[in-house]
């Protein structure tokens, strides 16, 4: 027989060879650790999701063994993908058996299919198939599955992207230390996996509601096209993933801890920086100002920023009031989040050492590193975005004006 693929059908086979080898690699990797395995594992069932529909599309559905061949995945890919978020945020994450519940739905998808694929593997007429299949029910326990599958993706996509956003909100606000992922990627999948829900939900309901699938396939068409892309990149990115999974408590962003006496307060000062903290969110512009002063201070004349692990506890505790106190007047006096402001000092002061002729000795990943960046990638990201050019070009900008 000489089979004729469709430009959908060679794009769909286009994502699953590449999901399939990414996830093969991932497997044989010496290094993978337990974020690639779930990844690897989120791959695999895009590629049999994927290879379902190509069994209809190509017309291997109406073939004795592959009719009602059990791939019910629809309910295991949404708590598979929360689970990756979950492994790539969470500090010290492991896999446990607690984790199974969330796959409950899903295995006894998987069970009823297999019974419904069982019973009709006796026979090997088509028509006789189906008939088993509907006194089984199979058409409204899928439909029913379906709708379900609707409810799990918002779920769950709504507990992963709030992970995503937790974290970068805790990197943002509490720690300088750039060898942290920032998962702007990550997002970014979370966002596109959003658009596929909404796309997954339009299809079904016209598919239930308005019969359009007995008509058209174009829906199915641009979701699964869509799916062949999201499967390449989250592969993509997610195997070139270099950052170690966090090892910081990402769940609690405001975390406080006791402030100790420092820039802050003053032998004669009868006010206790406990009272502060308490009444953060009621700051008198006066203590603004003189905090944002004393901030200033750190930064300019004892050059904080050069410790590479400087954390919004460490600035706090040398000021003498809360994190959660030294984060509001951050924001509302600098405009900045505590990452950002750090990083600023710190370009600054690269730029400073780049323009100095007694550092010409010095590479500029060792000038970087002095300055307080512990990540080569991440001071070439964070200086161009900065700057608007790579420090290599700018470092030519001073030596063609000199």
């Amino acid at each position: 027989m000489n089979q004729r693929f469709s430009l959908f059908e060679v794009i769909l086979l286009a994502g699953v060879t590449q999901g399939l080898v990414t996830a093969v690699l991932i497997w044989t990797s010496k290094n993978r650790s337990t974020a690639k395995l779930i990844l690897s594992l989120v791959l695999t069932v895009f590629n049999l999701l994927c290879l379902k529909i190509l069994i209809h599309t190509t017309g291997l559905w109406q073939t004795q063994w592959l009719r009602y061949v059990p791939l019910p995945l629809e309910l295991a890919i949404q708590p598979l993908l929360w689970l990756y978020v979950t492994s790539l945020t969470t500090p010290g994450f492991r896999l446990r058996k607690k984790y199974l519940i969330h796959f409950i739905p899903f295995a006894l998808s998987l069970v009823y299919s297999l019974y419904v694929y069982l019973a009709a593997a006796g026979t090997s007429d088509l028509a006789a198939k189906d008939t088993i299949a509907n006194a089984l029910s199979f058409n409204p326990v899928k439909e029913m599955e379906d709708y379900l599958s609707i409810a799990s993706s918002i779920l769950y996509w709504f507990l992963g992207f709030r992970l995503v956003i937790r974290y970068r909100h805790w990197l943002y606000h509490t720690t300088s230390d750039t060898d942290f992922p920032t998962y702007a990627w990550l997002r970014n999948v979370m966002v596109l996996l959003g658009v596929l829900i909404a796309g997954l939900t339009t299809a079904i309901l016209l598919d239930s509601v308005f019969q359009f699938g007995a008509l058209h396939f174009i829906h199915w068409q641009l979701f699964f096209g869509y799916l062949a892309f999201l499967i390449y990149y989250l592969g993509y990115k997610g195997f070139h993933l270099s950052g170690q999974p966090v090892l910081a408590p990402v769940h609690s962003p405001t975390t406080h801890t006791a402030p100790n006496p420092g820039l802050f307060t003053s032998d004669d000062d009868s006010t206790k920086t406990d009272d502060l903290s308490e009444r953060e969110g009621s700051l008198s512009l006066e203590k603004q100002q003189q905090l944002k002063a004393a901030i200033l201070h750190a930064m300019v004349k004892d050059e904080l920023f050069l410790d590479p692990e400087l954390n919004l506890q460490k600035l706090a505790g040398r000021l003498g009031v809360s994190p959660s106190t030294v984060s509001q007047v951050i924001n509302s006096e600098f405009s900045k989040s505590f990452r950002n402001l750090i990083n600023a000092y710190r370009i600054q002061k690269v730029k400073q050492m780049l323009a100095d002729p007694k550092a010409r000795q010095f590479s500029i990943l060792g000038i970087a590193l002095e300055c307080g960046f512990n990540s080569e990638a991440s001071f070439y990201r964070i200086f161009k975005a900065a700057e608007g050019i790579s420090p290599n070009e700018y470092r030519k900008q001073l030596d063609s004006s000199v």
